[in-house]
């Protein structure tokens, strides 16, 4: 399917032209720190990596829709090594799409601001370099949910709307009910937004911290793979 190229393809171009524009647009390049630029690019890889789950969700369901997975399951009866390995094969393109996207907008954004006088580098200490590789996971963690729903649900729209709605209503939903109900921080409670301090340069702003976060989202989108893979160890092609 061609939506399956274009989507990332649209998505890491859309990051890289709105880095650029930041760096070539800047009226005081010279103050713009190297965590204002991550911070710019983790904000916005956030919706490049629910292009890539919407495509990993897309790239499954498509197969039930067009009967394409009937060939492969009767060349391989064994269901959990095929679902299993289109996991694998989700990931590591998640992962591809996460650090060309990265790099290029970091390239890009960086060489214009520097061109212009500023001084910006990747650096431990402000916690850009984490935020740097924790876009490539954010893309990887993804693209397994995006399979996970695909192979779950079977639905392209519903896996789809599931991607982009769940970080924006349910999410939101679910936190104003704990907050009411009296919980405290229940935003360290949602898998979703807890995947977003990946991509932060200060994770002291995000509950729970970086990693607790993406390893809190990991433990989901593979839960959501493994009752996929079950769900369709029991039915019907």
């Amino acid at each position: 399917m061609r939506l399956n190229v274009w989507l990332p393809l649209g998505a890491v171009l859309a990051l890289v032209v709105i880095t650029a524009l930041v760096g070539l647009l800047s009226s005081e390049p010279e103050l713009f720190s190297n965590a204002d630029l991550m911070g710019l690019i983790g904000a916005f890889s956030i919706l490049v990596s629910m292009m890539i789950g919407v495509a990993t969700s897309l790239g499954i369901t498509s197969e039930f829709a067009h009967n394409t997975i009937r060939p492969t399951l009767a060349a391989t009866p064994n269901r959990s090594v095929v679902f299993a390995a289109k996991a694998i094969v989700s990931v590591l393109f998640g992962l591809a799409v996460g650090t060309v996207a990265v790099i290029t907008s970091y390239l890009a954004g960086s060489l214009l601001l520097n061109g212009r006088g500023g001084d910006v580098a990747l650096s431990g200490d402000d916690g850009s370099l984490a935020a740097f590789f924790g876009v490539i996971v954010l893309a990887g963690l993804l693209a397994l949910f995006g399979y996970g729903l695909g192979l779950l649900l079977r639905n392209g729209p519903g896996a789809v709307s599931i991607i982009i709605l769940w970080p924006l209503l349910i999410e939101g939903i679910l936190s104003g009910v704990l907050s009411v109900a009296g919980v405290e921080d229940p935003q360290r409670f949602m898998p979703y937004g807890s995947a977003f301090a990946l991509v932060i340069t200060d994770s002291n702003d995000a509950s729970g911290g970086r990693i607790s976060g993406g390893l809190f989202f990991g433990v989901v989108a593979l839960a959501l793979v493994v009752a996929g893979i079950v769900m369709n160890n029991r039915r019907d092609v």
